[in-house]
């Protein structure tokens, strides 16, 4: 979109440029010269648009992902003290199995 936006401008402007130093430049070519001007700000505007669509989805893309990441992060903290309760209790369970007297 930027190279045919680019492609417009120096297109336009060599138009311009030629018609008037050229000293030939009639109302038709400055109207062409405008019609391409406008076809670029409108190519300009369309990209603006874009860009800030873009943005919008980047932006929302981030938040996901950080509370996604803040999801795991509290998940792993519950499966680590999941994980040291059971292991606090297999050792009582031991320490108990040691305790009674053998049959």
């Amino acid at each position: 979109m930027s190279t045919k936006l680019i492609r417009l401008s120096v297109l336009s402007g060599l138009v311009l440029s030629a018609a008037l130093l050229g000293g030939c430049a009639t109302t038709s070519d400055l109207a062409e010269v405008r019609a391409t001007a406008d076809e670029a700000k409108a190519a300009a505007a369309r990209a603006q648009s874009d860009a800030a669509q873009a943005r919008t989805a980047a932006d929302a893309a981030t938040r996901t992902a950080n509370e996604a990441r803040n999801l795991a992060v509290e998940a792993n903290r519950k499966a680590d003290a999941a994980l040291e309760e059971y292991a606090r209790l297999k050792e009582s369970m031991e320490r108990m199995y040691q305790r009674s007297p053998a049959k």
